[in-house]
């Protein structure tokens, strides 16, 4: 199990155990619109495949991880290699947090460690992702961890909208990420 340690956040591998925490933090209409893959409603029968696909992904393809403050899961960040075949040192980041943790700053520190991850860890020489243009304040999370837009806009479909949704790109490269604070990360790779 990877475990990245941050002041005050745990980011560590999803246990099947976590599908009743996940159903609960999911069932927010916000972070279904906000997501590519997340529906509204979330039911439990879905909350258990995530936990149990999350818990088993192999390794070089994804990593996903539970968001854990004060021991208590608040949120979920991954990374998988980027969808840009000319570019093999590039991986994508996604990432939520659950309505009461919002603006409080975990976004933030977790997109910071899961990069230092990715370029640490996995030879990343750059970290993309992506935001809806209606979510603004995922942007600025972007921002504040020294992500600059690409200058691309995309079209994704969002399953919890239903639709197509505009998504500005911004990208992280491994000389620009000096703001990035130093995390602990432990376990098997």
């Amino acid at each position: 199990m990877i475990k990245i340690q941050t002041d005050d956040l745990l980011l560590r591998s999803i246990l099947r155990d976590d599908a009743e925490r996940f159903f609960v933090l999911c069932n927010d209409e916000q972070i279904a619109r906000n997501t590519a893959r997340i529906p509204s409603p979330y039911t439990m029968e879905q909350a258990r495949k995530f936990a149990t696909n999350a818990s088993v992904r192999s390794i070089d393809s994804e990593y996903v991880f539970a968001i854990c403050r004060n021991g208590e899961i608040v949120g979920c960040v991954a990374v998988t290699p980027d969808d840009n075949p000319k570019n093999k040192s590039s991986w994508e980041i996604g990432y939520w947090v659950g309505a009461a943790y919002r603006r409080t700053g975990v976004a933030t520190r977790a997109v910071c460690a899961i990069s230092t991850f990715a370029f640490e860890q996995l030879g990343a020489e750059t970290v993309t992702a992506g935001f809806f243009v209606d979510n603004p304040a995922s942007g600025r999370v972007l921002k504040r961890c020294g992500f600059v837009p690409t200058g691309e806009c995309r079209s994704l479909y969002s399953v919890g909208r239903g639709e197509e949704v505009a998504t500005i790109r911004m990208v992280l490269s491994k000389a620009d990420s000096s703001v990035i604070d130093a995390v602990k990360i432990v376990g098997d790779q």
